[in-house]
């Protein structure tokens, strides 16, 4: 067998490195909802409060920040003990010191972005920790977590909140790659959860949980965080963004941080910091209305056309890159999970779901590929979005597309490329599950897409140039694309549940042993 023919035997999607996913932070079980974090009970040095918290007639002592904001809680001995060295020998253990310039750091920043800080909670009551500033409580949480934002009140009636911080003791066990980097994830992770109450905490996991690695993120890029939480976005890009998850698939609300990187990318911080702030003025309002509100006011965009080009970025995570747009530190973030299909394809029913993408690849080498997509007829007439991307291991070539209403058809040139991607993407924020036939073919693999009657000149969305998508047209060097067009406010209906997830792709294999059976290859084919 030749070298190439070894070579197109290996899935390359998944590239030679990948970091390990990571667990949520908190728990989410009853402090879920804003409503039941103002019930979590007293201060975890009560005998009485919800674990974790101290042991009864721990000795638990108390710094104040070098800045002044906040107050660090911490024991010396017992199961909450932090780490005991004092290298400075100021007679408080440099764990301790650690948290405190932690989070004056993290505040600063936070207010320099221009975000609002919470309120001081000298107002909340006796159970204050003592005084007006900002309380950090150091305890063990046993590995089962390793931080948690409490609401403690509220000055106004779903706004203007402040609360106290629980974080992880010592981090032992904890895969971290140091104790400082650990305590700078969760100060600048769980103090978010802080700012966003000072704005209004209720807007749901996604928005809260995807927004806070995306904060941390913004404050230190070196932080691996975001990195690592993005698989458990990219790994299932066909789940709606716009409803928040449940159960063991609380993970995903973390690894939606990639879309809040998208947005601070793409239009600046302002976008997110937008959100927070008209969460207050209209605070009944779900997140995704509040983005697109910032979107159309500010720049000219919408949650729909903002998401499409979000579904092109994500093409270039992982080893695979794009020439021009796209995430400048996509090589760290996961590989994006395809469905492998081989040409030709005929996909009856592709359910997609409002808010989602549905991937899909097959094998490249030759002069075109072409993908068509027809929704089921009676279904809701919303424009929908053809992405189809001439990819090799490493490179976004070029991206053909096609936007509108009615069936969509796209075609690539494929013949330098080892795959291409179909994406079907519903840029909705609102809405059921649509389905639809998709069809893929390539010059040479017979069974050829029907071709696509031109499009209606009064109807569509313009993204590339061209009313209702480009048949034949294509995006070279990577995602991009004006951002028009509008959409409805209103709620999303439950979808119905998800499609069973494809099989094969990088869904479930960082990659490593696809490599390592790749270098054995080479090596036995330079032996012969």
């Amino acid at each position: 067998m030749k070298l190439r023919a070894l070579l197109l035997l290996i899935p390359f999607g998944c590239g030679p490195v990948q970091q390990a996913s990571r667990e949520p932070h908190e728990r989410h079980d009853s402090f879920v909802t804003w409503e039941a974090g103002l019930q979590a009970g007293a201060r975890p040095t009560s005998p009485s409060a919800m674990p974790p918290r101290f042991d009864e007639g721990e000795a638990v002592e108390s710094v104040v920040s070098p800045g002044g904001l906040f107050r660090i809680h911490f024991s010396r001995s017992g199961s909450n003990a932090v780490p005991a060295a004092d290298a400075d020998g100021s007679g408080v253990p440099d764990a301790v010191e650690t948290v405190a310039s932690a989070y004056d750091r993290v505040a600063a920043f936070y207010e320099e972005l221009g975000f609002r800080l919470p309120p001081d909670d000298g107002w909340v009551g006796s159970d204050n920790g003592g005084d007006g500033r900002f309380d950090v409580y150091l305890v063990d949480f046993g590995g089962i977590a390793d931080g948690a934002f409490r609401l403690d009140g509220c000055l106004e009636a779903s706004s203007r909140c402040t609360g106290h911080m629980l974080q992880e003791n010592d981090f032992a066990g904890y895969n971290y790659p140091s104790h400082d980097e650990a305590v700078d994830i969760l100060a600048s992770h769980e103090f978010f959860h802080a700012v966003q109450a000072a704005y209004h905490p209720g807007l749901g996991s996604v928005a809260s949980e995807g927004t806070a690695v995306w904060a941390s993120e913004r404050y230190r890029p070196a932080l691996d965080d975001l990195e690592r939480f993005t698989a458990a976005y990219l790994s299932r890009p066909d789940r709606t963004l716009v409803l928040d998850p449940e159960g063991p698939a609380v993970s995903f609300s973390y690894g939606t941080s990639i879309y809040f990187q998208f947005l601070g990318e793409r239009f600046g911080d302002g976008v997110v910091r937008s959100l927070w702030e008209e969460s207050v003025v209209t605070p009944s309002v779900r997140w995704p209305v509040l983005v697109e509100t910032a979107l159309q006011r500010d720049w000219g965009a919408d949650f729909d056309t903002a998401f499409a080009e979000f579904a092109l970025w994500n093409l270039a995570t992982g080893p695979r890159r794009a020439q021009g747009a796209g995430y400048e530190n996509g090589e760290g973030y996961a590989p994006l999970s395809v469905a492998p299909r081989t040409l030709p394809v005929t996909e009856p029913s592709v359910r997609v779901a409002a808010a989602s993408t549905r991937y899909f690849e097959v094998e490249g080498g030759m002069s075109s590929v072409t993908a068509s997509f027809e929704p089921t007829e009676g279904e809701d007439a919303p424009a929908i979005h053809l992405l189809v991307a001439a990819v090799t291991p490493t490179q976004v070539l070029r991206v053909a597309r096609a936007d509108g209403v009615g069936t969509l058809s796209a075609h690539v040139d494929a013949e330098d490329a080892t795959h291409v991607i179909v994406a079907v993407v519903d840029g909705r924020r609102e809405g059921l599950g649509r389905y639809g036939r998709l069809c893929i073919s390539g010059e040479d693999s017979g069974a050829p897409c029907a071709a696509v009657p031109p499009p209606d000149p009064d109807g569509g969305v313009e993204l590339d140039g061209g009313v209702g998508g480009e048949p034949d047209g294509g995006v070279d060097a990577g995602p991009g694309g004006d951002l028009d067009g509008g959409a409805d406010a209103g709620v999303p209906g439950e979808p119905p549940p998800p499609p069973p997830r494809d099989e094969g792709g990088c869904s479930s294999a960082p990659g490593g042993l696809t490599w390592a059976l790749l270098l054995f290859l080479v090596a036995a084919f330079i032996r012969r």
